[in-house]
């Protein structure tokens, strides 16, 4: 950490270096651009260029790249199968708190790649990509320079390890970025009252990929109410109350599962906490990561409403909108990074269209180039070690020997970081501790040896015959399932023999399968 901490300090010093050599060379009237100008935009057009490797790189992992990859994708299966998502928990499946809409977007595609972990990362780089095209359009269409594109489109890519590495895994967060986005972009177009009509509906679908995504279709709906008087907008907000609300309240129980409201609302509604750590979180986020691209964000919707409101745009609207989401996140302490996404999205796309809009007006910016040490700065922020999100070459050979290891066991094994495997080994029972610890974790709630967690590991704690439990930390890592402690004990240690298998860096470190327990014994020992 020391050492990336250097790193960016050096970059830093580098890029000013960068500038002023290239300031020197205009007042000698050299006919070039900004040398500054030019690394830059090699910075920017690697970053893309690196993404595109990882999707390669990432496409095929055959465990899990993100700690909750296998429940969605037991939600997927079902999805493609027709059946309820949201049934009533059993120990072979608990589903994850988010909205449905990820899962049957994926299933045509599953008619040609079949339902599994691929088609899943296949549909939400698809989003990513999107996103980025999207935001690339904005940009150059802003500024109508296809350089300051590919700066929001590199910045886009280089924040890909800030941004948790949740884009182009088997995660619902790129298609939420992407509707938010695409019905943005629509209604910004202002073609027709049917194009703005569909953005809604794209607005609309961000809800249903995520449930914050609702704050998008509420900043869609509130602009153009604004741009289009309240008679006009009647039409966009009863579109977005039929397939928002009222789907989701009357009919969302029929068609996704019984239990459909417990999980989408009930469950995250518990996770909230409002008080000082809120804000240090949501304002300390911010001043580490995005501090240039944020305040100049910030300024330019400022700037926009005082001098001349009619000269907002829905970019502007929705940046207040894209902030709420990210408050929000900050209420659950204990989400990831990809909670920020959104926020951190619109700080890129505004921030990169205040920077132009500055340096253009502005004499002393333009002549000492400060946008460019700006993006320096702004691009520091996100540099990591990109050998951190590469997949290991030796994958496929451990994951083989994973299996192998399994199937020698003959006896069920319990894997409460893995969930469920899309092929070659069943785990029984199958449910993942992250949805274990989601039904009953609460802001100052004890989880420790939770009824609920026990009825649904009862067939761990009293198995038939011999059991197994393969963990990625010990049983004692997480209080809600640390009493299966009492009833397993350790058979083997295999340090890093499958640390190939370890999932993408995030906030939380969740490593790779690890610690083998045997069960031992039918009732706790006594303490």
């Amino acid at each position: 950490m020391r050492n990336l901490y250097l790193f960016r300090a050096l970059f830093i010093f580098a890029g000013a270096a960068l500038v002023l050599c290239g300031n020197a060379l205009s007042r000698r009237k050299v006919e070039l651009k900004n040398i500054a100008w030019w690394v830059l935009g090699f910075f920017f057009c690697l970053n893309i260029c690196f993404i595109f490797y990882l999707w390669f790189n990432h496409i095929g992992f055959p465990l899990n790249l993100d700690l909750m990859e296998g429940t969605i994708w037991q939600e997927f299966q079902r999805a493609a199968s027709f059946q309820a998502i949201y049934p009533q928990p059993t120990p072979d499946y608990v589903p994850m708190a988010y909205n449905p809409l990820y899962y049957f977007l994926a299933v045509p595609f599953s008619w040609i790649f079949g339902v599994n972990l691929f088609t899943l990362r296949f549909v939400a780089i698809l989003g990513m990509a999107g996103s980025g095209v999207v935001l690339y359009l904005v940009v150059r269409t802003k500024t109508d320079s296809v350089w300051w594109g590919i700066a929001a489109a590199g910045l886009f890519a280089s924040a890909y390890r800030l941004m948790d590495a949740y884009l182009d895994t088997a995660h619902s967060d790129s298609w939420l970025l992407f509707s938010a986005l695409l019905g943005s972009y629509l209604i910004d177009r202002n073609r027709s009252r049917k194009w703005n009509l569909i953005g809604i509906v794209m607005l609309v679908a961000a809800f249903w990929f995520k449930q914050h995504g609702a704050l998008f279709a509420v900043g869609g709906l509130l602009y153009l109410t604004w741009r289009e008087g309240a008679k006009r907008s009647a039409l966009y907000w009863g579109v977005a109350l039929l397939l928002g609300p009222v789907l989701y309240i009357f009919a969302g129980p029929l068609m996704f599962g019984p239990y459909f409201h417990y999980f989408t609302w009930e469950i995250p509604r518990k996770w909230s906490s409002l008080g000082l750590d809120t804000l240090r979180r949501f304002l300390g986020f911010i001043i580490i990561f995005y501090p240039i691209l944020a305040l100049t964000s910030g300024l330019t919707v400022l700037a926009k409403a005082l001098k001349d409101s009619k000269k907002l745009t829905i970019w502007h609207i929705q940046f207040v909108f894209a902030l709420l989401t990210g408050f929000m996140a900050s209420l659950d302490a204990d989400s990831s990074y990809n909670v920020f996404i959104p926020m951190g999205t619109w700080f890129i796309l505004l921030g990169s269209i205040g920077l132009w809009e500055f340096t253009r007006s502005n004499e002393v910016l333009r002549k000492f180039n400060i946008h460019l040490f700006a993006l320096f700065v702004s691009l520091a922020f996100f540099l990591y070690n990109p050998t951190t999100v590469l997949v290991s070459s030796r994958a496929g050979a451990s994951y083989a020997e994973f299996i192998n290891v399994l199937n020698k066991l003959d006896a069920p094994v319990y894997a409460p970081s893995l969930g469920q495997l899309q092929k070659d080994y069943a785990f029984y029972p199958a449910v993942h501790w992250a949805a274990l610890e989601d039904m009953i974790r609460k802001p100052g709630f004890d989880t420790k040896n939770h009824a609920n967690t026990r009825r649904l590991l009862e067939p761990v704690i009293h198995p038939k015959g011999p059991a197994y439990i393969f963990a990625n930390y010990p049983l004692d890592k997480y209080t809600w399932i640390a009493f299966l402690g009492d009833y397993y004990v350790l058979e083997k240690d295999f340090q890093n023999e499958f640390k190939p298998l370890r999932v993408l860096p995030k906030r939380w470190d969740h490593g790779w399968p690890r610690y083998l327990y045997r069960y031992a014994r039918s009732e706790p020992v006594r303490k």
